[in-house]
């Protein structure tokens, strides 16, 4: 009987590794737990890859690697009017995929209910029904309400972002896409192992977060902006839990299409819960970030509040004592010396065993907004301003 080559064995290796994690697993977690060479693991995941074993999800410089089912024949429905774009989609998915395409509204709604696809690609602008209308049909009708859509459009993604995601769609890829992005997005969609992909939940997770901060504490050139989403509490009493949930997944796609351009070499990016996120990466690098994903967000609230009765909002209504409060984005950097100390409180309470894990309150309580103050005021033209300072900051 011949041996297993040794290359074939460290791929199973690799390969039973990601199969582990559920939730996905990072290239320093594998090359830590497999004490394995970067550059080694690189090579092995290459062909994984090729192979369409595994595929990986790129946030900043984050990548984490899925399992994915070898077997998986599903149906994708592509619906897109110009026929170039409809084509260079189709070729973006690649083989493995049983793949229909559509140019218009009324056709796509008849091969939906004939075909059954597992996953539509969908663009807004078309003839016949648009694809609002679309998004909105499929996710309201029981027996097609499973079905996955990537919405990829040119059309304005200030409120077309949130009203896709508002009648269910589950991503909004902007034009001009990357083939890469779209093609990695339906493959862990369709065929991941385990439970279903999500693209907000599976954001790194408390041990992920866990493993990052200890990476934090350590460092002495580094920086963590903590970003969160204020008065969602507020908004989640008048309107719903469903309601509430789409706004930290608008705000959870604003910050992944940002972090899409970094070039930080050590930058994460992960959800804290509770409407909170953090940005890390090196000096100087996540206050653009946090401050566009904060102007856009500004940007798309009336859109957020119109059918809510809330069109008319006026900024004094921010200053009432008791009254309802709009939805907005607050940031501020959390420094170091803060996060050292809250880590260092925590750890004190913990068991050896314990040390190293941290819970998602934990983790709010050492990179969230727990660690800052935030003051509201008026500016010289009557502007609302929202500043968050580091809590005991010059104490």
């Amino acid at each position: 009987m011949s041996e297993v080559p040794d290359a074939i064995r460290l791929e199973a290796r690799v390969l039973q590794a990601i199969e582990g994690a559920q939730e996905g697993v990072s290239e320093s977690e594998l090359a830590s737990s497999l004490e394995l060479a970067r550059e080694e693991l690189a090579e092995v995941l290459k062909s994984l890859k090729e192979h369409e074993a595994i595929e990986a999800r790129k946030v900043g410089n984050s990548i984490t690697w899925y399992s994915l089912q070898l077997d998986a024949r599903k149906k994708v429905l592509i619906v897109e009017d110009d026929e170039n774009i409809n084509k260079l989609i189709k070729v973006s998915l690649g083989k493995g995929y049983e793949i229909r395409q559509a140019y218009e509204g009324r056709e796509a709604m008849k091969l939906i209910r004939e075909f059954r696809p597992d996953l539509i690609v969908l663009d807004l602008m078309l003839p016949g029904v648009d694809g609002l209308d679309i998004c909105q049909t499929v996710k309201k009708d029981p027996e097609l309400k499973d079905t996955i859509i990537i919405i990829v459009s040119a059309a304005d993604a200030v409120k077309n972002r949130f009203r896709g995601l508002k009648y269910g769609a589950d991503y909004y890829i902007k034009k001009p896409f990357q083939p890469k992005q779209l093609r990695s997005l339906t493959n862990i969609f369709l065929k991941k192992k385990g439970k279903r992909f999500d693209p907000l939940v599976d954001l790194p997770d408390e041990s992920r977060l866990s493993a990052e901060i200890e990476r934090v504490v350590k460092a002495d050139d580094f920086e963590v902006n903590n970003l969160r989403i204020a008065n969602l509490d507020s908004y989640e009493s008048d309107y719903g839990e469903e309601d509430s949930k789409t706004i930290v997944r608008l705000v959870s796609q604003l910050l992944q299409d940002k972090v899409s351009e970094w070039d930080s070499e050590r930058g994460f990016v992960g959800y804290l819960g509770e409407g909170e996120f953090v940005v890390a990466g090196g000096k100087n690098e996540t206050d653009r970030i946090v401050g566009e994903v904060a102007r856009e967000f500004d940007a798309v609230t009336n859109f957020i509040y119109q059918g809510q009765g809330l069109i008319d909002f006026g900024l004094d209504d921010l200053f009432e004592k008791g009254g309802r409060k709009r939805l907005s984005i607050e940031h501020a950097l959390v420094p170091l010396n803060k996060i050292r100390s809250k880590h260092e409180e925590i750890l004190e309470q913990k068991s050896k065993e314990e040390a190293g894990e941290f819970t998602y309150d934990e983790l709010r309580e050492i990179i969230g907004s727990a660690n800052v103050d935030v003051a509201i005021s008026r500016g010289p033209e009557g502007e609302v301003r929202v500043k968050m300072a580091p809590k005991g900051k010059g104490s």
